[in-house]
């Protein structure tokens, strides 16, 4: 089980055509790879990267838990995807509490008025974890990217590296 704190580091930014400014409409708490496709760069969506990577135990100790950054950096993400830091609560969004969760989202421009699409690259559990806290906080529009990632590189989406400017820097 992942930690009960949930930290946002802003780490991209969208360089494409803001297709609008009006918040896109959910149907369902999952949206699809084309769903997704076609609202990105809608003023109104923010795109979550929510990856932790799970490290086999060590000598028969507990499932080791690392930063999924070095995934969004090198391995690449959805155009315009922040990276959410799960596992450092020095970043700013905790999950212990609702008003640290909105503070939180809130220290990357996120509102109540925003779509938020989160996904991760492994099995969609911290994504889920995400989305429940954002829920609890009292944040509407939130859905998982329907086969995170992984179907989103299997249908040779668009695919960005690095940091907002492209660098590769922390």
């Amino acid at each position: 089980m992942l930690p009960t704190t949930v930290v946002i580091r802003a780490a991209a930014s969208y360089g494409g055509r803001m297709t609008s400014t009006h918040a896109p409409f959910l149907v369902d708490p999952l949206v699809s790879t084309q769903w997704l496709a076609d609202h990105l760069g809608s003023e109104s969506l923010i795109v979550l990267d929510a990856s932790v990577v799970e490290l086999p135990p060590l000598d028969g100790g507990p499932v080791r838990l690392v930063s999924g950054y070095d995934l969004y950096l090198f391995d690449g993400h959805v155009p315009g995807a922040v990276f959410v830091e799960l596992l450092d609560a020095r970043q700013g969004l905790g999950a212990s509490s609702a008003d640290e969760i909105r503070r939180g989202a809130a220290s990357i421009g996120i509102t109540e008025q925003h779509t938020i699409v989160l996904y991760d690259q492994l099995d969609g559990r911290s994504a889920e974890r995400l989305r429940a806290a954002l829920t609890g906080a009292g944040y509407e529009r939130v859905a998982l990217l329907d086969g995170g990632l992984g179907r989103w590189r299997s249908e040779a989406r668009e695919l960005r590296f690095g940091g907002p400017d492209g660098t590769f820097g922390a």
